[in-house]
Parts: structure tokens; sequence; C-alpha cells
């Protein structure tokens, strides 16, 4: 019984330390990132970089968000309708737009335990892609959180990725989102206002 103490004690330790090393290193990220250049090709949030520890973005989700969220951010040209074109370049700046936010997680869950350790999650481009899924605040993200997240009302592009996505908002299947459209979605359900 000792030794098994001794192991959780241990262990308990290891994880703490763990926890804020994998802490100064996004920090350590985030000053990295903010010194790049503004032509440098990384992948941001949407409305600037996020001033919060992991744990804490983690747990309250995106910031700055736009009201119409992915189809706001995909509108490159900010005329209000998105454009097939604008939504595939949108996505080429990220891999996690293209899928499900359950396939990406399982991309990084490479030992299969339904969570993201520290190394798992230090893999993980761009570091804010699962904010918003620790629905516990532990800092700690789960298949089953993301899961949670993905079914929330409002959310099905986390679901079934933004090209899915926008098949279903572009009602009359011009290649187009129009505001109308966009509206639309937001009055079904299909879009949750952010």
């Amino acid at each position: 019984m000792k030794i098994l103490n001794t192991v959780l004690i241990a262990l308990s330790l290891t994880l703490l330390i763990s926890c804020a090393e994998n802490n100064k290193k996004a920090k350590s990220e985030t000053t990295k990132q903010e010194s790049m250049p503004d032509n440098a090709h990384r992948p941001t949030p949407p409305r600037g970089e996020d001033q919060r520890t992991p744990c804490e973005a983690l747990k309250e989700g995106p910031t700055g968000s736009s009201e119409h969220g992915p189809m706001d951010n995909a509108d490159g040209n900010r005329d209000g309708t998105v454009l097939r074109e604008e939504l595939e370049a949108f996505m080429e700046v990220g891999e996690y737009r293209r899928v499900t936010i359950l396939n990406y997680f399982d991309q990084f869950d490479t030992d299969k335990d339904g969570k993201l350790s520290d190394t798992e999650f230090a893999k993980v481009t761009p570091n804010f892609s699962f904010n918003g899924t620790d629905a516990n605040g532990d800092c700690v993200v789960t298949r089953e959180e993301v899961m949670a997240y993905a079914n929330e009302e409002g959310r099905s592009y986390r679901k079934i990725g933004l090209d899915k996505f926008f098949d279903l908002v572009d009602t009359n299947k011009d290649n187009k989102a129009t505001p109308e459209e966009i509206e639309a979605a937001h009055q079904s359900g299909l879009l949750a206002r952010f």
C-alpha cells in the first residue's frame, strides 16, 4: 500500500510539473508567434491572438468571434457573402476546419485513451483548435467533451466539417452563402450566433 501511495504521489507531481511546463511552452509559443512578421504564413485566431492561458481558453472557448462564426471568418472580402472559393481558401489555412472536430481529436489521441495527454496536446496545430471543449475546466481535453461541444445547438459545422456545412447553408446551390442563407441557417438552428 505504501508503494502504491508513493507511486500515486510521484505521478501527481509529474503531471503537475508537466502541466506547468506546457503552460510555459504555450506562453513561449504565443510570444514567438507575436514576434513573427504580419505576412508570415501561420494560422491565427480570427480576431487576433488569445491572451488567456491555454487552460482558460480550453474552458472558455473562442474569443472575439463574430456573429456568424465560421461564415464571417471565411468571408475574405467581408462583403457578407461567402463564396465557395473563399471557404476553400479559409480551410486551406487549417486542416482542422475541413474535418470534423472528432476526427481531428482522433488524429492527436495517438494512444486512443479518449483524452489528449500533454504530449499529444502539444502537437495540436493550431493550439486553439479545441478552445471551448474543456467543459469541466480540468485542462484536459477528452473525446467525450469534444463530442458534447460538437453536439451543442448551432455547431453542426464542427460535426460535419465546413465544406459539408457550406453545402447545407447554400440552399440554392450557387456556390455562395448569401446573408439571407446565413440568416436562415441561424433561424433553423444550423448555425449559432456567436
